[in-house]
């Protein structure tokens, strides 16, 4: 009986034995199961973290982008907003020679007249033309050809 209860308690120890081991195969897998979750959860957090990090600065660097666009459009459209009042201005300002409009010069301005009566009294000279008529010398000197008598 002692080789029986031998063999029974050599059975036992086997079983115990095998027992033991499914068991520390079983915690070797659960630390491994938490261990790769522990794994994915931070390179979860650190991926977050890192497309965080790259969508803020491509955010940054499009703004940047955009505000500099609409500053230059801006810039330009002032420009062209700037050269139309200056073209709308040199073509409605009035030309008279010898007279800016800009700094009257009165004197300047009555020398100016001045000069063109004459010029306009030399040409009537030079081609011969004397008012025929009354209306003529009136209108002559309405324009200021001749002096008025």
């Amino acid at each position: 009986m002692n080789s029986k209860n031998q063999q029974e308690i050599n059975a036992n120890h086997q079983n115990y034995l095998e027992q033991l081991e499914q068991l520390a195969i079983s915690a070797a897998l659960a630390q491994a199961e938490i261990a790769s979750e522990a794994a994915k959860h931070e390179f979860r957090i650190k991926f977050n973290h890192y497309l965080q990090e790259k969508m803020t600065a491509a955010a940054a660097e499009t703004y940047s982008e955009v505000l500099q666009e609409v500053q230059d459009f801006i810039n330009q459209f002032a420009q062209q907003a700037a050269t139309r009042a200056l073209d709308v201005e040199s073509i409605t300002t009035p030309k008279i020679g010898g007279f800016n409009p800009a700094k009257p010069q009165f004197a300047s301005f009555s020398e100016t007249l001045s000069q063109q009566r004459n010029q306009q009294s030399n040409l009537l000279q030079l081609s011969n033309v004397e008012p025929n008529s009354e209306a003529d010398k009136l209108a002559l000197q309405s324009l200021g050809v001749i002096p008025e008598d």
